[in-house]
């Protein structure tokens, strides 16, 4: 597109929770059908990424299973890395593939998700509780967001988690933010009959437009309207065009550019 006709940029307003609140609270009168909240996890509930800090611990400990080879296999040639060795070695050549942008961020998310391949998923989840406690993920959490989270459940506005994050973590983190399982749209392995997961995802890949995707998924036949949706990055710009109160939350770089593009967005003020 030429420059020309792009929207100049200027400072993303600043607002402060119970400012948020307020203009939420505006759009609730408006709205006659039921409204939804949308928030992404890492970088905007939480300081920091916990899907990251999930896999290199998988890493660290050598955790990727020989379930997972095949499909790392398949990863790995069809995006030019190198398709031999076992799987954690596959594992860590994609990671280093992502870091170096060889590997795109949709797809390298999503197999940070499947990588738990042959773990059950109990098993999984205390892996993810560990990772969480190690990483002191309480202090990390925002007390703005709380905030916002409680006037939601007050007014009977569900509030849910759209991550890129896998599922696994997200549901283990999801208790201390007093949001519902239900509520937790992430990158969801597959599981089999017998509760050991699967190389692929048992839904669509969350993150860009699949957000909304995933998030509509979540509630087949549920006629809403997205209220308000929180986000860091360009990952959330599509969720974040979608709602009437947009909220960037430490925006990226990527997402400051994108702002003049989202139309109200303001900047939640820590």
């Amino acid at each position: 597109m030429d420059s020309t006709n792009m929207p100049s940029a200027q400072p993303i307003p600043r607002a402060a929770a119970a400012e948020i609140v307020a203009r939420l609270e505006a759009e609730l009168a408006r709205a006659p059908e039921r409204t939804l909240l949308a928030s992404d996890a890492d970088g905007t509930i939480w300081d920091g990424d916990v899907g990251i800090d999930l896999f290199e611990a998988l890493l660290a400990a050598r955790g990727v299973r020989e379930a997972a080879r095949d499909a790392l296999a398949a990863e790995a040639r069809e995006h030019g890395v190198a398709d031999g060795g076992d799987a954690n070695t596959l594992a860590n050549r994609l990671y280093d593939a992502y870091h170096t942008d060889r590997y795109p961020h949709d797809r390298a998310f999503a197999m940070m998700a499947w990588s738990f391949a042959g773990w059950r998923r109990d098993e999984a989840a205390a892996f993810c509780a560990g990772v969480l406690n190690e990483g002191r993920i309480d202090a990390r959490i925002r007390p703005e967001l709380l905030s916002i989270f409680r006037w939601a459940d007050a007014r009977a506005v569900a509030a849910y988690v759209v991550s890129a994050s896998c599922s696994v973590m997200i549901e283990v983190a999801a208790p201390r933010l007093g949001i519902p399982l239900d509520r937790v749209v992430a990158m969801t392995p597959a599981a089999g009959d017998d509760g050991v997961l699967l190389p692929r995802l048992a839904g669509p890949i969350v993150y860009g437009e699949g957000k909304l995707v995933a998030l509509e998924a979540a509630r087949p036949g549920a006629r809403t309207a997205l209220l308000g949706a929180f986000g860091d990055s360009t990952y959330d710009a599509a969720m974040l065009r979608a709602a009437r109160v947009p909220v960037a939350v430490t925006p990226a770089p990527g997402l400051v550019a994108l702002a003049p593009t989202i139309a109200g967005l303001v900047v939640l003020a820590r």
